[in-house]
């Protein structure tokens, strides 16, 4: 019963919001692809607009990747996308994390931001239909932090894409928060803060456990 409810929720929410594609969110370490879409086989989060995958893909044994996009946050008029990881490997690895959606109607300035801490390096891409409009990085090791601003046109059916690509040289781990919208004061700052001091709790926790 529980999922039917949610599966005609989300038929709703599609007719309502826009009859474009299912948020997604795809992870790829060199080899494997492994794709998550919104109320899909993988998602762990039960909400609409919410992806949350845990598990393993290759050399990456801990895993756990949130994208957030409308309605959970924003509205097709109002951009706000938001991709969260924590990645440990147990050697040295490529890892690539993207969260993608469509259904936005809007031309205006927005913030690319993101923040947390790798033991490799850490690159970051807004993409629109696969055309890289914002780069950041790349970071690390360490602590890092990065923003920038621009001006975006948005139809529907343009497929707007964050992606964060992640290099470790030996076993390691990253963690991170990016966010996508229009930029509202400090609200999106101190979204980011609270963010990264929760995954900076994970962090300790699996540095704790490959101690």
């Amino acid at each position: 019963m529980k999922t039917l409810i949610k599966l005609l929720a989300i038929t709703v929410a599609s007719c309502a919001v826009s009859a474009y594609a299912v948020p997604t969110l795809t992870i790829f370490d060199g080899s494997t692809t492994i794709t998550i879409t919104d109320g899909g086989s993988g998602d762990s989060c039960p909400d609409l607009g919410c992806v949350t995958w845990i598990g393993t893909i290759g050399v990456w044994n801990i895993n756990v990747d949130t994208g957030l996009t409308k309605p959970a946050t924003g509205d097709p008029n109002n951009l706000n996308m938001d991709l969260s990881f924590v990645a440990h490997s147990t050697t040295a690895g490529n890892l690539s994390v993207t969260w993608s959606d469509d259904g936005y109607m809007l031309s205006r300035g927005v913030t690319d931001g993101i923040g947390g801490t790798t033991d490799g390096s850490l690159s970051d891409n807004v993409l629109i239909n696969g055309n890289a409009i914002f780069s950041l990085g790349p970071f690390g090791p360490g602590a890092f932090s990065g923003s920038t601003t621009g001006n975006i046109t948005l139809n529907p059916a343009d497929v707007v894409a964050m992606q964060v690509l992640i290099t470790h040289t030996g076993s390691g781990s990253s963690t991170g928060d990016k966010n996508l919208q229009v930029p509202e004061g400090g609200s999106a700052v101190a979204l980011l803060g609270l963010a990264l001091v929760s995954l900076e709790g994970v962090r300790r926790t699996i540095r704790a456990r490959h101690a």
